[in-house]
């Protein structure tokens, strides 16, 4: 049983906690935040663990196996340092780092110290996912089609953009998600979703560029990026600035790929020119993160070195081309 300890009181620590409490494999053993009433009141709602206010405390407890990381996109790499220096295997949220100099530093005090990284990635980890990635590849490979490329979309306007609009206005408070000091923005907070998916069915790019419509304050709103492969391109737009209904879809000749939600593929169609369905799945998603915190588990028990090294793989290759995006 994995002890599992909680740094962030947001919604998204909560569906973690459920996920991971309803698997079986883990047990709730500390829910910490600065706001100590925050944490006792996660901690009533599951009947299990400890709230504590102090993350130092907390990584320090020796009764704690593995510690999820939501806090800000800012705070990841400190959070993350004194997990592993203190022997806890890690799972942090996207985007798991601000750069590839924090990424390189805290997986070698993680190897040195014998504990995993994680970046908790839930979108490619769902049989839903795995589904697209093995027709994709079957596509590819029957070359029946060439695959020219794809369109990959995310727009979803933040319940913090209305407060980002008026800080701005009166020169008050910036909500994190549009704060450039917290490593927010767009591409961060949900462009991270298709690049993932980009990365992981096609590679590394030969080039990535980005053209970025930008608020006052620096961060990016509205971004179109183009990854250039060999034969084909990948288009991706993404911001928390809109709200968009559009699709993402792949292209191969006369028939395409359409998928509902990047972020929580639960349906996938095969579309032909005459607008015919060859194939249309569909699987319903109670928790969307209850296929990852399976996927992890295996891993912290040592039972999937081979997929954890994949994993590793593709972090830093997101984040190599994060890196490359935001450098214009």
């Amino acid at each position: 049983m994995i002890k599992l300890g909680t740094i962030g009181t947001s919604w998204i620590t909560e569906q973690f906690i459920d996920a991971a409490v309803n698997s079986g494999e883990y047990a709730l053993a500390y829910v910490q935040s600065r706001n100590i009433a925050k944490a006792q009141t996660i901690v009533d709602k599951f009947g299990a663990g400890k709230a504590i206010d102090s993350v130092e405390s907390m990584v320090e407890q020796s009764d704690l196996t593995a510690i999820y990381i939501a806090s800000p996109n800012s705070l990841h790499f400190e959070h993350a340092k004194l997990a592993v220096t203190n022997k806890k295997h890690v799972i942090v949220e996207k985007p798991i780092f601000a750069n590839l100099e924090q990424w390189d530093e805290i997986n070698a005090l993680a190897k040195e110290n014998g504990v995993y990284v994680i970046e908790a990635a839930r979108h490619i980890q769902t049989k839903t996912y795995k589904h697209l990635k093995n027709l994709i590849e079957f596509k590819q490979s029957a070359k029946q089609y060439p695959f020219l490329g794809a369109n990959l979309n995310i727009g979803q306007y933040s319940s913090k953009y209305d407060q980002y609009q008026q800080g701005q206005q009166t020169n008050t408070f910036i909500p994190n998600v549009f704060n450039p000091e917290f490593a927010g923005g767009s591409l961060y907070d949900i462009g991270i979703y298709p690049l993932y998916v980009a990365v992981d069915l096609f590679g590394k790019p030969q080039n990535a560029v980005m053209h970025v419509v930008k608020g006052s304050n620096d961060i990016d709103l509205f971004n179109h990026a183009i990854l250039e492969y060999d034969g084909f391109n990948i288009s991706i737009f993404n911001s928390k600035a809109v709200h968009s209904v559009l699709h993402s879809e792949f292209y191969f000749d006369n028939e395409l790929i359409k998928v509902n939600n990047i972020t929580d593929i639960d349906t996938i169609e095969v579309i032909s020119k005459a607008e015919n369905k060859v194939l249309d799945l569909s699987y319903p998603v109670t928790n969307p993160m209850d296929d990852e915190v399976v996927a992890f588990a295996s891993i912290i028990n040592g039972q999937d070195a081979d997929k954890y090294s994949q994993l590793l793989q593709l972090s830093r290759d997101v984040i190599e081309v994060i890196t490359e995006l935001k450098r214009g």
